[in-house]
């Protein structure tokens, strides 16, 4: 029979041991995914606004009306987060945003990390489903953005209270905000004036900074 006190340590030690197991290092794979098996998590949704869904090896967001960002979100939560992502425009209007999200809360709350095929970027959140743009007052010009339809690899890193947005090598913004410390991931694309912009994602990983 285990006496109360070898069963508090035995306790202990499973504790530790789960600890240890759950706690993931830097450098990490924390999720990856290239969109061949529809059933990896990401939402499939279709309406008269916007399809995202899976087509062709690729995860698609594609929008049907102006002034409407749509996101998808997958995966449990986490803290801290580098996510990266190959992400093409491939058809409608190149004055778009596309890009990801880190410590989506909820519909409402959650930071982004968007591009433009006219080569423009922003770091922003939404906040109680106000949208609050972070690293500057509106989105601004980099040439290390490829324009139109040409495939950019997106990093977005959520480390503490720093939010650092990257392009093709080149790091574009770095912030710190301290609303949100942990949430899913996810993928966002946005139309702006005009009624539409067909966006798809490729290769999504996501790691430990």
């Amino acid at each position: 029979m285990t006496t109360p006190a070898r069963l508090a340590v035995l306790l202990t030690l499973a504790l530790t041991l789960v600890a240890c197991i759950a706690q993931p290092k830097s450098g990490d794979v924390l999720l990856v995914d290239d969109f061949s098996k529809p059933e990896s998590g990401f939402n499939r949704q279709s309406d008269a606004d916007a399809i995202t869904d899976y087509f062709d090896g690729e995860y698609q967001i594609h929008i049907f009306t102006p002034n409407l960002n749509v996101w998808a979100v997958s995966g449990p939560k986490f803290t801290d987060t580098i996510v990266e992502v190959n992400a093409r425009t491939a058809g409608g209007s190149e004055n778009n945003l596309f890009g990801v999200l880190c410590r989506h809360q909820d519909d409402s709350n959650f930071y982004f990390f968007a591009i433009s095929a006219d080569s423009y970027y922003a770091i922003g959140k939404l906040k109680d489903g106000a949208i609050v743009l972070l690293s500057s007052s509106v989105f601004e010009y980099s040439d290390k953005i490829l324009p139109g339809q040409a495939v950019n690899h997106v990093i977005a890193t959520c480390a503490g209270t720093t939010l650092t947005l990257s392009a093709n090598g080149t790091q574009l913004a770095q912030i710190t905000d301290g609303d949100f410390t942990e949430g899913q991931i996810g993928l966002i694309a946005g139309a702006f004036d005009d009624p539409e912009t067909d966006v798809r994602f490729d290769n999504v990983l996501v790691i430990k900074p």
